[in-house]
């Protein structure tokens, strides 16, 4: 899955740096084993509308707390609540503590979830996200990052959390 999303950002011709390190599922362990300096730490959730079958992935500095309800009225939704790991899976063939935008290279046709990103993470100059793997770190400029997003069609909504 590294090779995966190295490929691609080699495609690209984005800079990135790739970091290998122990496996870490939480931002709180990240932040004890990943250090860059100048960098947003930036945790990524799938989520699910509370009503309906549509799935969001959300993106927020690592230090923010999500509030589902908030972030939902972005897109019109009453309340976010997290998808079931079967779902990431099926999704985007993750597990939890691998989500990342990095993800959305697996996602299938039918269905193309949109992006919810924190405005702090979308305006940084530097981000850090799992490559797929809780094993590695890739970093990379915010613009390299919408370069990115921008290559895989993907919708994006700023948000302030």
């Amino acid at each position: 899955m590294i090779a995966k999303v190295t490929n691609y950002l080699d495609s690209l011709g984005i800079d990135y740096q790739l970091l290998r390190h122990p496996a870490v599922v939480t931002t709180e362990e990240s932040r004890k084993v990943v250090h860059v300096e100048d960098c947003m730490s930036c945790k990524s959730l799938y989520v699910k509308d509370k009503k309906s079958n549509n799935y969001f992935m959300i993106v927020l500095p690592s230090d923010k707390r999500a509030n589902m309800r908030g972030l939902a009225s972005y897109v019109g939704c009453a309340k976010f609540e997290f998808a079931t790991e079967d779902k990431l899976w099926e999704d985007l063939q993750v597990h939890r503590g691998s989500v990342s935008p990095f993800a959305f290279l697996n996602e299938g046709s039918a269905y193309s979830a949109p992006l919810l990103i924190d405005v702090d993470v979308w305006n940084a100059d530097k981000v850090k996200f799992h490559p797929c793997d809780n094993t590695a770190t890739v970093v990379l400029s915010g613009s390299d990052l919408q370069k990115f997003l921008k290559s895989i069609g993907k919708k994006v909504v700023t948000v302030n959390s």
